[in-house]
This record gives structure tokens, C-alpha cells and sequence, in this order.
């Protein structure tokens, strides 16, 4: 009978050694995965960073074009009324001129 005992006590050293290894297994596998999981993370936080400043660029490029079109036009816009207005300059100072003296204006 002290025999089956001893058999029943190293059975369960033996048991509560292989639950120790696997609960250390368990530690290490889960360990391993959060760490992986991390750079994953990391990287993918890096991918939509870069992503974001690629996006960025490009709304300042085409910002930037569409405020260089828009004063492309409003100079041109500017310098006809100026040339339209240089052109009829003479004409309108006459007719104020003639206007007020005739007592119209």
C-alpha cells in the first residue's frame, strides 16, 4: 500500500510539473503574441501616420495650385477692367466734364 502511495505522489509531482511547464508555456506563448501584436500595431499606426503626412502633401500641393489659378485669374481679370478703363478714360472724363458744366450731372 505504501508503495500504490508513493506511486500516487510522484504521479502527481509529475502532474503538477507538467501543469507548471505548461502554465509557463502559456505565459510565454501569450507574451510572444502581445509583443507581436504590438509591433503590428506600431506598424500599422506608422503606415496610417505616413498615409495621413502623403495625403497632407498632396492637399497642400493642390491648395497651393488652385490659389496660384485663382490669382493667375483675378490679376487678368484686374488688368482688362484696367485697360478697359484706361481705354475709355478720356471719353467718361469728357462727358462728366461736359455734364457738369451743362448742369446734368
Amino acid at each position: 500500500m505504501e508503495a500504490f502511495v508513493e506511486l500516487i505522489m510522484e504521479t502527481d509531482r509529475k502532474a503538477r510539473a507538467l501543469i507548471d511547464q505548461a502554465q509557463e508555456e502559456k505565459k510565454e506563448i501569450l507574451a510572444g503574441a502581445e509583443k507581436r501584436a504590438n509591433e503590428e500595431l506600431k506598424k500599422r499606426e506608422a503606415a496610417l501616420e505616413a498615409g495621413k503626412k502623403q495625403v497632407d502633401a498632396q492637399l497642400d500641393a493642390d491648395t497651393r495650385k488652385e490659389r496660384d489659378e485663382m490669382d493667375k485669374a483675378y490679376l487678368e481679370a484686374k488688368h482688362a477692367l484696367d485697360a478697359a478703363f484706361e481705354e475709355k478714360r478720356e471719353m467718361w472724363l469728357k462727358e462728366l466734364q461736359n455734364g457738369v458744366l451743362s448742369g446734368q450731372a
